[in-house]
């Protein structure tokens, strides 16, 4: 598969100073915005799944109550606690 260009983006000088001097040995700036492109296209897939089961959770009524949630990591908590030397 050919690949292709992503479009060209005007940036302040100074944040490309900044990314420049944040790059890790051999890294092009070009590596590093393919990287960062993809987390973020990442996140956001992430996101979206995130909300779609929310939202099938609220539609089915399948929620678990927040005390629900608390009383379990409090407890969790107190486990762990009790583990320790």
């Amino acid at each position: 598969m050919k690949t292709s260009l992503l479009p060209a983006t005007r940036v302040d000088p100074r944040l490309r100073q900044r990314i420049e001097a944040l790059l890790d040995e051999g890294e092009t700036l070009s590596a590093f915005i393919e990287s960062a492109v993809l987390n973020q296209a990442n996140w956001r897939d992430e996101q979206r799944a995130f909300l779609a089961r929310g939202l099938e959770a609220e539609e089915n009524d399948d929620w678990v109550e927040p005390e629900e949630v608390f009383a379990a990591v409090r407890a969790s908590s107190k486990s762990s606690r009790r583990k320790r030397p």
